[in-house]
């Protein structure tokens, strides 16, 4: 872990989250839950394009036990219906008390089966996509926050993610 960032994982003597992060597109909030685990005093909104709980549950069989860890036991926010290019919509951060200090978006795809036949038009469309997530994310971000997408081979390269950005 980076040394400027180490102080962000540990709460003040109030015992206040010091952290907000959310996650984005985090399809069955797993990733959401794994890092409300591994740092219990950060707070953690997790947030899904499925359009409710009852959706989420029915398309990840693990996500009823996900869910229901997030929201009773961390008493997390799940939001649902969060497209990460329009987050704004879902998500109203006014102030700069309301905004997050980190926006994750964990292997972004769009889901698409007819771009696997062009590796062009693919990288094109997620281009696309990464551009947006950049500009909507900004929206909830604090002064100093971070925005974070994790990608995997050549994706940064071909998707030209420094450009998107």
């Amino acid at each position: 872990m980076p040394s400027d960032t180490a102080s962000i994982y540990h709460t003040n003597t109030e015992d206040k989250m010091l952290f907000k992060a959310i996650t984005v597109g985090d399809g069955d909030l797993s990733f959401s839950l794994a890092l409300k685990r591994a740092y219990p005093q950060i707070s953690v909104a997790a947030s899904t394009l499925l359009e409710s709980r009852s959706e989420l549950c029915r398309t990840y069989s693990n996500a009823t036990v996900t869910s229901k860890e997030l929201l009773e036991q961390w008493k997390e926010r799940v939001i649902y219906g969060v497209d990460a290019t329009k987050i704004e919509e879902k998500i109203t951060a006014e102030s700069e008390e309301q905004k997050f200090d980190i926006v994750l978006f964990n292997h972004p795809h769009l889901g698409d089966k007819a771009l696997l036949e062009s590796e062009k038009r693919h990288a094109e469309r997620h281009y696309v996509l990464l551009s947006h997530y950049f500009y909507s994310a900004k929206s909830i971000l604090k002064n100093g926050g971070r925005i974070h997408i994790c990608l995997c081979g050549l994706q940064p390269q071909t998707w030209k993610i420094w450009n998107a950005a």
